[in-house]
């Protein structure tokens, strides 16, 4: 089977090109990026020496490159900017080969539930959304699901061990998370979709230890975008995701936050004064986005300190079985993995779609079209394949018994 890795030079690009390198029923992988040279350095540690792994450039929104490199793909494993999801989806639609992707943090990931229909006439699979958070949460979800005769709600939270020495580096995509800060969280209540407040509605949860009882917030994301559609059946009246401050401290959180406050994670480009040298100050146009991404990058705040690398991916489910009450919560957990070299929150994002880009690849999985993890990825199986990769997972059951 032969995978195309899209965005393969980027963090969790790396997580999924090591999981590739590490079985043996992959045939070939091509490690693209639009930085040739962050594809070349993934694979050389990644996949030191494996003749298996092959680098390319690509532009993905260059449509007749793109296509040309997936027709050879089995299945394409996209870890891009999600911005991009769409051009890359219609491109294996055009190639004939089978998508995986991170996530399209909601609004781009009902655009993408379009295109079943074009899947399906194609007899190709499509699963929107396999990382952790989406991904992992919403298969608890469907692994938990059966037991009820009513879902109620899908309670979704995401926790992380924090650095040691508050640092304002990055877990994941910046561009992301600077999206999630700024833009209003989509919630499912009362069995209707509302916008909130960006950062919206901080509780106490708690997380396995070594995490704890720690603060989480509502930010925009695309188990919610699914998960109401997928138990609407079951009537289903709440579902909401939140994380623990984006893997950062509660004090480099509460830094980035007032940061975004003032306007600096925005967008729209506003107008300033450059001054030439030698001239005068002309006007310009910058997105203050890009400033604040350029100050983070050479910034001192972004040495890391010590951290356990602990993760814990939550989703608690309440509803009734046989007219009586019944909670579920499952939990994913891990540590940091001696062979991949990673923090446990890197681990649970890069495995997944490694996992499941090789049974789309093998022809194992039977859903055709465009799936949410709920609907499109055997749970069960997918536990099993999680816990060889020492990531956990384990259901509490709390049901009235008199």
């Amino acid at each position: 089977m032969k995978i195309v890795l899209l965005g393969g030079g980027g963090i969790i690009g790396r997580v999924i090109a090591r999981d590739l390198a590490l079985t043996d029923d992959v045939t070939g992988v091509i490690v693209a990026d639009l930085n040739e040279a962050g594809a070349q350095a993934t694979v050389a540690n990644s996949a030191p020496n494996d003749s298996r792994f092959k680098v390319a450039g690509i532009d993905v929104t260059d449509r007749a490159a793109l296509v040309d490199l997936l027709r050879e793909a089995d299945c394409v494993i996209n870890s891009v900017q999600y911005y991009f999801n769409l051009d890359v989806m219609q491109a294996c639609l055009e190639a004939s080969c089978h998508y995986v992707d991170l996530g399209g943090l909601f609004h781009t990931t009902r655009k993408q539930l379009e295109l079943n229909k074009g899947f399906r006439a194609k007899g190709l699979t499509a699963i929107l959304g396999l990382g952790s958070c989406p991904g992992i949460a919403n298969v608890q979800a469907g692994l938990a699901a059966d037991r009820f005769d009513t879902i109620n709600a899908i309670k979704i939270y995401n926790g992380a061990t924090t650095d040691s020495r508050d640092s304002l580096a990055w877990p994941y995509s910046l561009e992301t998370i600077l999206d999630e800060m700024t833009e209003p969280p989509l919630v499912f209540r009362d069995g209707q979709f509302m916008a909130l407040e960006p950062l919206a509605e901080e509780e106490l949860f708690d997380f396995r230890p070594p995490i704890g009882s720690q603060i989480a917030h509502l930010s925009l994301h695309s188990e919610v975008a699914t998960l109401p559609l997928s138990y609407a059946d079951k009537g289903i009246q709440e579902c909401f995701f939140k994380i623990h401050f984006f893997g950062y401290s509660e004090k480099a959180f509460r830094k980035l936050q007032s940061l975004t406050r003032l306007g600096l994670g925005d967008k729209e480009p506003v107008t300033v004064k450059a001054k030439l040298s030698g001239g005068n100050p002309v006007p310009a146009e910058v997105r203050p986005r890009d400033v604040l991404s350029e100050v983070l990058l050479k910034s001192e705040a972004t040495k890391r300190g010590e951290n356990p690398g602990y993760k814990d991916v939550a989703t608690v489910i309440d509803g009734t079985k046989d007219d009586q009450p019944l909670t579920v919560r499952v939990d994913t957990t891990a540590w940091p993995h001696a062979d991949y070299s990673v923090s446990g929150g890197a681990l649970v994002v890069g495995v997944p779609p490694a996992v499941v880009a090789r049974w789309l690849a093998a022809g194992q999985v039977e859903a055709k079209g465009v799936h949410a993890p709920e609907t499109g990825v055997d749970a069960a199986r997918f536990f099993k394949e999680l816990a060889q990769r020492n990531i956990s997972t384990e259901i509490t059951v709390t049901e009235q018994v008199a």
